[in-house]
């Protein structure tokens, strides 16, 4: 069965090793815009041949399927490109607040450690997610307790920077940063903490400015300790 423009730009982005933003930098287009075509919100754009060359595939079968993906490729699905030996992930020093807010000290984070995986382990672990827009950061606070506890790590995927339907996100909120549960409520974001000694609350319209989603959740990590003596 012939794949989709949706399927076929997804497919040769994580080849080609970049994340949405990286390949809408490339071309000059949004993340946004990126992520518009793989979800098949748009099923046609007029930078086909700027991706296809971005992406090192033949723009013939990014169009339509037709073909080999590349030139020096006996299949079209066969990559050139070496598999990696390693899906690492960076550890980032910052911490989102699962409680009131976090203050953001800087707009520069620092890369503090990584974690190193086996292709076929990141891959159970994160699926198709490529390995640069899985990041990890601490969690602070007690308001997702029973989900997210106070020092729990959690893999976050750093492409999502929209609402992408009920989860669990990383966002700002004015000067501070936060770990929460986001569903939508009518036309209106509703706030939600797991834990329920923490009431909801609303992201209004007139609070877009003050909002932006910087990652969502994907799995967490818990590193418990037991004293002896």
């Amino acid at each position: 069965m012939k794949t989709t423009l949706a399927e076929r730009l997804k497919e040769a982005r994580i080849l080609r090793g970049l994340t949405q933003k990286a390949l809408g930098d490339l071309i000059g287009v949004s993340q946004a815009a990126i992520q518009k075509i793989e979800t098949g919100k748009a099923n046609q754009t007029t930078k086909l041949v700027d991706l296809a060359n971005a992406l090192m595939v033949r723009p013939e079968w990014l169009s339509s399927g037709d073909g080999v993906m590349r030139e020096d490729t006996s299949s079209p699905v066969e990559s050139t490109a070496k598999t990696p030996d390693i899906y690492r992930v960076d550890v980032l020093d910052v911490s989102a607040s699962a409680g009131p807010g976090t203050m953001l000290a800087s707009d520069f984070i620092e890369t503090i450690r990584a974690i190193e995986y086996t292709p076929e382990k990141g891959m159970s672990l994160f699926g198709s997610v490529p390995p640069s827009a899985v990041k990890v950061i601490t969690v602070r606070g007690d308001s997702m307790e029973g989900t997210i506890d106070p020092g729990d790590e959690i893999f976050v995927n750093i492409d999502i920077r929209f609402f992408d339907g009920d989860g669990i996100y990383v966002f700002v909120f004015g000067n501070t940063l936060h770990v929460k549960r986001l569903q939508m409520h009518k036309d209106k974001l509703l706030v939600l903490s797991d834990n329920q000694r923490y009431k909801e609350w609303y992201i209004d319209e007139e609070d877009q400015d003050r909002f932006h989603i910087m990652a969502k959740v994907l799995i967490k990590q818990t590193i418990a300790y037991k004293r002896f003596g």
